[in-house]
């Protein structure tokens, strides 16, 4: 599912993505900070996490089980001067949860938090996708 997100914001036009960056790394820790706190603008795509419980078990064993995909992104902005693009680029990756590559989930779900460190403003996007497996 990460690559599928991450091919979809490298996707973006220039145009949308303005100062903006993609990086193919993880957001990884260097020198105690997460990689993304380090390189502005520049957007990091985290591994994907699984959760599985279940939704109906049957005595036979049988039964589904409700998993849910998540997978966030980051980058920093600094927060006394946000970019003119902030919004809308905001706008437009929160809505690629919507991408026609991202096939066999029944609920595609994106939240955008913002925290600030100093005078940096860390903008999160959590994609959650929900399926039935058998």
């Amino acid at each position: 599912m990460r690559s599928l997100i991450l091919s979809a914001i490298q996707g973006l036009s220039s145009a949308t993505l303005g100062t903006f960056q993609v990086a193919t790394d993880l957001p990884y820790e260097q020198d105690g900070n997460p990689l993304y706190f380090k390189n502005f603008k520049r957007i990091y795509v985290d591994a994907a996490q699984y959760d599985q419980s279940p939704d109906f078990d049957t005595l036979k064993g049988d039964g589904w089980v409700n998993e849910t995909i998540t997978v966030r992104a980051y980058f920093v902005t600094d927060a006394k001067q946000l970019p003119s693009n902030y919004t809308s680029l905001v706008e437009t990756i929160k809505e690629l949860r919507l991408s026609s590559s991202i096939t066999g989930v029944i609920q595609k779900l994106c939240s955008v938090s913002t925290e600030f460190q100093g005078d940096a403003m860390i903008t999160e996007f959590e994609f959650s996708f929900k399926k039935y497996l058998n």
